[in-house]
């Protein structure tokens, strides 16, 4: 039976973790079909977007050996045009949890022709 997880993404700069405003923020869920578009958000002045509500299989499907994974992967991307792109791969959504996601972007100091950068970070699945 599907259960919902919960997903908090946190968007910043610098070391002093300044919240950035208006970057878009799309979430993903990779299949083998392609991903689906689970949202897309635009941060608020604190560098937030809502929380979103994401299927995650039960908790009780995940208490025997060689079954389901206790959670869903998502990929978040991250856009705004003073800053690199932010690509999260395989966050891992568990049901009944809060996963918060904080992202770090960096500005782009050479101009827009550098905007199509994109700073990659894979999520290892957890050892359960």
């Amino acid at each position: 039976m599907p259960s919902n997880g919960f997903l908090r993404i946190r968007v910043y700069t610098s070391d002093a973790q300044l919240p950035v405003e208006d970057a878009t923020v799309t979430v993903t869920q990779p299949g083998s079909r392609g991903s689906r578009l689970l949202a897309t958000r635009i941060t608020d002045e604190s560098g937030l977007i809502d929380t979103l509500t994401i299927p995650a299989p039960d908790r009780s499907q995940s208490l025997a050996s060689g079954t389901v994974a206790p959670f869903t992967f998502v990929d978040v991307i991250v856009d705004h045009p003073q800053y690199e792109r932010v690509l999260v791969e395989n966050a891992q959504i568990f049901a009944g949890e809060l996963s918060e996601q904080n992202i770090a972007l960096i500005p782009i100091e050479e101009g827009p022709q550098v905007w199509n950068m994109t700073e990659i970070f894979r999520i290892t699945p957890q050892p359960l």
